[in-house]
């Protein structure tokens, strides 16, 4: 007859160890779900973003650019926003939204460290409950009177259980810190470069 398991009983068999990667596979999901809104919010494309400017900047309207890049409130319009607003007070607008920039990418870097550090300690998490699942297996083996799988499945099974959820964190921490990090540098890039162009028209 076959045996179905709850969530429940498949976290009490993967003992602490798995309820420990539970608790980690939570955070991640959290941290992927706040990234991912956090980045749509925030990450518009440079090409809509100066086309959007685009007719203020030409007729040099600065009052108008500034409200429209604190209305839109974008990465990049927060960059733009701040070297229009050092133009307006006669600083160098270069320099602010360099500054700005930085600013703006260490928010964007929020909690991605996190997923890193889960990613890598994950599997090693799981390691760990698959040794103490071996562990139990061979005491439960000697304090029996006669040998069998009966007798080391509830060891064993805490083993493959925490070596299963290791790697699923793992992988999905991983998975989702590389993508987000990609995201990263592209935006970085697309600040370099809405920077230089912002600048070049501001001082024609």
């Amino acid at each position: 007859m076959t045996q179905n398991f709850s969530l429940f009983e498949v976290i009490f068999k993967g003992g602490w160890a798995i309820g420990l990667l539970a608790i980690m596979s939570i955070v991640v999901l959290a941290v992927v779900w706040e990234r991912r809104g956090y980045f749509k919010r925030n990450l518009k494309g440079r090409e809509g973003v100066l086309e959007g400017l685009k007719s203020y900047l030409h007729r040099r309207n600065f009052t108008e650019a500034l409200e429209a890049t604190e209305r839109n409130g974008s990465f990049l319009d927060k960059i733009i926003h701040a070297g229009l607003l050092a133009k307006n007070e006669k600083n160098d607008p270069e320099q602010a939204m360099e500054r700005e920039a930085k600013a703006q990418l260490i928010l964007l870097e929020k909690r991605l460290p996190l997923l890193a550090t889960l990613g890598s300690i994950a599997p090693f998490v799981g390691l760990f409950g698959t040794v103490l699942g071996i562990i139990r297996a061979f005491q439960d083996l000697a304090l029996a009177n006669s040998g069998g799988a009966a007798v080391v499945s509830q060891g064993i099974a805490e083993a493959l259980i925490s070596t299963a959820a290791g790697l699923f964190v793992a992988i999905t921490a991983v998975f989702f810190f590389n993508l987000f990090q990609a995201r990263l540098n592209v935006a970085s890039q697309e600040a370099e470069i809405v920077i230089s162009e912002i600048t070049e028209r501001l001082e024609s």
